[in-house]
């Protein structure tokens, strides 16, 4: 694999100098309450991991019981433009867009307006009869959308077990739904065992338009992102050139390095198309964690269908309604060409964290990919478990 080396950019603490040190000056109040400052044992940790990893930048977001305590970015935007990251950029999330995609149901089903069982497809279903051409099987027709999110639908994919996502990436989002109905496959009858397809999220989010009668992001926009204060949310483009006002420029290395931008990412709006920064993530979780230290928008039995598990194993104790539930917390990541994404909440520190990289080591390596996701998920639970006293109480949102 070619090795990349990209310029970082050097962070310096500012020290004040102050002549003498009177009694007042020694015991006095910090001149700088509310103000963040550099915090070495963080800022090493991720600095240390894109160096590593060859990654061009990152932003980090992370809260103290409900409060902004740390909000940095590292690193390079845009390589080619030596563009440096800022706290303001934003990113593409990918499947972490699933626990957006999860909670807008759930605020569907706590407003009435769809229950958790509801059948999908034929007669009495959801959608009904209006996509595909061939009749639907038993199986498609027992399909729910507690099965959707669960991942428990048994398929949508090709022959060789594909998922059905990214096939005929031409097709918009009704021809793409018309033939994946006639062409795909449900291996096993819905409900009995956990399968990660991304096409299930597809579903989810022509759910969510049909009972609301809005797009899927403009449905969330109005129904939760709006009132939490979180501006940045937009719907990914193909293309370098649709990117958003402060979207980073992403980079794939190894064999996904070429493959950032052209594929139909439109398509994948519910399973990872949206586009967000680190702060507005964080602001997001936060009102999703059944914690009080923040306004929660899902009620409390809404909240615990959410992060239930479908089952034991062939299902998954683990993973909710697009949430991943752990022992003292919850957590979800993404990973596309040219962008890995996570965030982790832990209920015994009080701390959650959201950080976002700009680039992403070639998944199509399993070792390489295996070593690198150990180091991730090490990174992730480090942030959110340790050096829980060097915060300020201070709120940045």
């Amino acid at each position: 694999m070619k090795t990349i080396r990209y310029p970082f950019i050097l962070f310096f603490l500012i020290g004040l100098f102050i002549p003498g040190c009177s009694e007042e000056n020694a015991n006095g109040p910090d001149p700088k309450p509310n103000v963040q400052e550099d915090i070495i044992e963080i800022d090493n940790q991720i600095k240390n991991f894109i160096s590593k990893w060859e990654y061009p930048g990152a932003t980090l977001a992370i809260s103290k019981n409900g409060k902004l305590v740390y909000s940095k970015a590292y690193g390079l935007a845009d390589v080619e433009a030596n563009q440096s990251m800022n706290t303001d950029h934003r990113m593409r999330i990918a499947s972490i867009s699933k626990t957006f995609t999860g909670v807008a149901i759930l605020r569907l089903v706590q407003e009435g307006k769809l229950n958790l069982d509801d059948k999908v497809f034929g007669e009495g279903g959801i959608l009904e009869n209006d996509f595909g051409t061939q009749p639907y099987s038993d199986r498609v027709r027992n399909v729910t959308v507690r099965h959707l999110l669960h991942m428990t639908t048994g398929g949508w994919v090709l022959a060789n077990d594909r998922d059905a996502i990214d096939s005929n990436s031409s097709m918009d989002n009704k021809q793409f739904f018309d033939w994946m109905l006639d062409n795909t496959l449900l291996k096993h009858n819905p409900g009995t065992r956990y399968w990660y397809i991304n096409t299930n999220y597809f579903v989810a989010a022509r759910v969510i338009e049909k009972v609301s009668g809005k797009s899927y992001l403009q449905f969330m926009k109005d129904d939760f992102l709006d009132p939490l204060g979180i501006p940045s949310a937009v719907m990914a483009g193909r293309s370098l050139e649709s990117r958003h006002p402060n979207e980073v420029k992403y980079y794939g290395i190894g064999n996904i390095k070429g493959f950032e931008y052209g594929f139909n990412i439109e398509r994948r709006d519910g399973d990872a198309g949206l586009v967000i920064s680190a702060k507005d993530l964080l602001k997001f979780v936060l009102s999703i964690n059944g914690r009080p230290d923040r306004k929660q928008i899902l009620e409390r039995p809404i909240f615990e269908e959410f992060i239930k598990g479908s089952g034991p194993s062939p299902l998954n104790n683990s993973y909710g309604l697009g949430i991943v539930k752990r022992v003292n917390g919850l957590l979800f990541n993404g990973a596309l060409p040219g962008t890995r994404t996570g965030f982790q909440t832990n209920d015994d520190t009080g701390l959650a964290v959201a950080l976002l990289f700009n680039g992403c080591v070639d998944y199509t390596n399993a070792s390489l990919w295996n070593s690198f996701n150990q180091e991730f998920f090490a990174l992730l639970n480090s942030l959110a478990s340790a050096n829980t006293s060097v915060y300020k109480n201070i709120d940045q949102f």
